[in-house]
Order: C-alpha cells, then structure tokens, then sequence
C-alpha cells in the first residue's frame, strides 16, 4: 500500500501476509518468511485476505500446527484392516497345515500306527451298513488277523495306497466328508461280511469268539452270523455224544459277503502203531502210552479237521520224539505207525545181520578178505560206521581168519536170530540178537550161541549202506553142544 508522503511504504509494524510484529529493520518475516523489503520497495503487493477474515483469522491460518489428527472411526478402520490381514495370514497357515496333516499319505500313516496300537483306531473306519457299529470290539477280528499273519499288515498299508482296497476289496481306504468343511476326510469304509454255520448234531452248541450263540434243534442246523468286520474268527459247536465231549474249534479268515462254515461233529477210529512205552500225543494232549502188543486202539475218538498224532519215546534221559501224522477223515479203520527216523524194523535189521554172516563165513571158510563180502559183493567193513578202523569189524575179521587157521574147523556157517529191537536216540536203535555158529568137526557139527546188542545207526536211504553197526556189547554164551551129522 502507498502513503501521500511522497509515494513511499509506509513503516510495517505487522506482516501484512500473517500478523505476525515485526521489526522495521526486518527484510523477511521471521514467522511466514514474507519478503518485507520488497513489499516496502512497492515491489509486491499486500496479500488479499478472504471476505469477512481478520488479521487474526490470517495467523491462525499461517500459522503452524502439529500433524492431521484420525478420527476414531478412522482409527477403528485401520485396527480392523490389520487384524483381519493377521487373521488372513493364520487362516492361510492352518489350512496349509491342515492340507498337510489330513492328507491322504499321512492319514493312512496314522491309521496303520493306531492299528498297530489298538489305539483310536475306530476313528479311521466306517460303514454304510446301519445295522454294523464300528467299535474298539467289533474291530478286534481285524486286529487278530494282523496278529496271525505279520505280513498282512504291511500289505493292508501297500494295497490301500496303491489299489485303495484290500483284502477281497472289503476295506477301501476313500474320501468320507470333510474335516473343518474343507479338509478332506479319509477312512476307511468296511463292507461287512456274513457266514452260516452249519451243526449235524442235535443239541450242538455252535459259539463266536467264545460266546454261545444258538443250541441246534436238528441234525440239520444252520445258524447265520453278521454283519462282521471282515477278520479272523474262532468259531466252534461241540456236544456230547456216546459218553464222548466233542468239539469242531478252529479259526476262520471271514472275508466275503456269505461264506458257509461246517462244524461239523464227527468221531473216527484209528490204531497207532509204535514202539512199547511210546507216549502218544494227539493234537498237544497225552492219550497214554503203547502196550506190548505195539498197538494203541482208538474208537470213536473226536474228529476234527486236524488230528495230528505224534509219538514221544524215553530211552534214558533222551526224549525222542516221532514225526507228526494226521488221520484222515475217511470211512473205516485205519492203521498209523508212529515214524521214529532212528527205529530199525525187523527186515531191514535181519538184512544187516544176515549180509554180516555171510561175509564173516565166508571169511572163515576162505580166509582171504576179498571173500568176506555178502551176496551183493559188499566188503565186511562196509557194515561198521568206522569201515577197516572200527574195532567191532577188526574183531570179525580176526574172528573169521582164526576160525579159517584152526585146524579142527573143517568149514563154518553163521545164522541169526533176532531178539529185541529198541529206540535209543534220534537216529539209532538197539538191536539184540542171537548169532549161531556151527562148526563142521568132521565127524560132528559143534553149535555156540552168542548175545550180543548192536547199536544200529540209521543212514537213509540214500546212503551205500542204510544202517550201519556204531557199536556192539561182549558177546554173551547163550548155549553150547554137539550134534550129528
């Protein structure tokens, strides 16, 4: 603005541009920074204030202030945004998380750990079938299936991650629902397996896992069980019949929709043959032991689907046991002969003895020893264990060459006769028997008869010699005199 005084500014005492006093000395605003000098030099002109402002609506206006306060809405907003981005972030972890956990490789780990457990198991498996409560109990026969066969379990975990089914496709491993409403849910589904057991005896009590489960009425019954989780079963009947308790119990892998199980009750009768004093033992239970007569008779004895028979013989502390036979379920008697590998029979010990005579005498008649040999041409150390260095066949062989060197022997024959045969260890017998030696005098024949007992080893057959003498006892005189020629 211009005075009347010769057209010069006239003093400033305020900015003109905030009101903030200022020097006259002063060339800028030391408030707004306003350049004073200029504006007193008429170089700029006073700053237009609005309509209806005073110098002291101009300050406030220039003037300075902290930063922009938010509103409370605002800053509600901005809380809200930060926590739904967190919330974001930890619903994206757990799900993430979640893909994982509940995928279906670490679902099937999990289950076949349970199983291995028994621990939460049932929680893994369902069924569409309504009438079928999937329980810790109802699961056992899977459970004991497992148990039985090692083996199935790694191939139930195999075929369920390859095939998804197993076990005659009566468990599939699927998508059943959803955990959370997006994870997916694996189990595994059970289609139920059913059987009828069948009794031919009235009054006949047929049982599951140990439980009565009906009384047959006929000789004709037949009783059906399920809906089952497909396992192993025990499953039996018994009755008494004839005085005799009889039992059909067994264990049954069911694993079809419908499977028929004859318990069926039966007897049969048999003969065991064995040594005497054999204890014979049929299925794991002691019957008694075998007489004199080597023959131990069974009538109406409880048939079930395996009667294993086997024969226990003590000779000394040594137990030797038989191997096993079983009885056959056919009609009529049947013979069975308790096999000991070591028991000698009566023919082939009566060959041994008799081939042994007949090298001996013809040592004893020849005194060379390639005419000690038997009709087959085998050497008369070929019937001993140690061969030419067994002390039994050198005591022969001096034996045949001193009766060959005494001059009152004009020839020799050697016989025998068998006494007793009895097992003495898994692969031997001893063998007691009479040899009978009758010398040529000339005008006479002079008898000796002798005892000895030979252990006789048992080769097989496949051997040169299928037995074979290990070691004889002092000969015993059992008789001694003349007779005419």
């Amino acid at each position: 603005m211009a005075s009347s005084n010769g057209g010069q500014p006239q003093a400033v005492a305020f900015c003109p541009n905030c009101g903030q006093k200022v020097a006259t000395s002063d060339e800028f605003c030391p408030n707004c920074g306003y350049h004073l000098a200029a504006y007193r030099k008429g170089q700029l002109s006073q700053p237009a204030a609005p309509a209806g402002k005073s110098a002291k609506s101009k300050k406030k206006l220039f003037s300075r202030t902290g930063k922009k306060q938010l509103s409370k809405r605002q800053k509600r907003r901005k809380r809200l945004i930060s926590l739904g981005l967190v919330l974001v972030a930890g619903v994206a972890g757990l799900i993430g998380y979640g893909e994982y956990y509940y995928s279906k490789a670490n679902t099937l780990n999990r289950l076949v750990r349970s199983v291995k457990r028994h621990q939460g198991v049932h929680t893994y498996f369902y069924t569409k079938d309504p009438t079928l409560k999937v329980s810790r109990a109802t699961l056992q026969p899977l459970f004991r299936y497992f148990q039985d066969n090692p083996k199935a379990l790694a191939a139930f975990k195999q075929q369920l991650k390859t095939l998804g089914k197993f076990d005659n496709n009566r468990l599939e491993y699927r998508q059943n629902g959803h955990h959370f409403l997006i994870l997916p849910k694996y189990q595994v589904q059970i289609r139920p397996v059913y059987a009828s057991l069948s009794v031919n005896k009235k009054n006949a009590k047929p049982k599951q896992d140990g439980q009565l489960i009906a009384t047959s009425n006929s000789t004709h019954f037949v009783k059906k069980i399920g809906p089952l989780v497909p396992g192993n079963y025990q499953l039996s009947s018994s009755a008494n019949i004839n005085g005799h308790q009889l039992s059909n119990n067994n264990t049954y892998h069911l694993n079809t929709g419908q499977q028929t199980i004859p318990l069926t009750l039966k007897t049969v009768t048999f003969n065991v043959h064995g040594p005497q004093g054999t204890e014979v033992v049929i299925n794991s239970k002691d019957q008694g032991r075998i007489g004199t007569t080597g023959v131990m008779n069974f009538k109406d004895f409880p048939w079930t689907q395996e009667i294993k028979v086997q024969g226990i013989y003590q000779t000394g502390k040594q137990s030797v046991t038989s191997q096993s036979r079983m009885i056959s379920d056919r009609n009529g008697d049947h013979d069975v002969t308790l096999p000991f590998k070591g028991l000698v029979s009566y023919d082939d010990a009566d060959t041994l003895l008799s081939n042994l005579c007949d090298a001996t005498s013809g040592l004893s008649n020849n005194g060379d020893l390639a005419d000690a040999t038997d009709d087959d041409g085998d050497d008369l150390s070929s019937f001993f264990v140690g061969g030419e260095s067994d002390t039994n066949y050198l005591q022969f062989e001096k034996m045949g060459k001193g009766y060959y060197n005494d001059d009152d022997i004009d020839g020799t024959d050697m016989s025998e006769t068998i006494d007793t045969i009895k097992l003495s260890s898994q692969n031997s017998s001893d063998v007691t028997f009479d040899l009978k030696y009758k010398f040529d005098a000339g005008d006479h024949y002079h008898i000796q008869v002798f005892r000895y007992t030979a252990n006789v080893v048992v080769n097989g057959d496949d051997s040169d010699q299928p037995l074979q003498i290990s070691s004889m006892s002092g000969a015993q005189k059992v008789d001694d005199y003349d007779e005419d020629e």
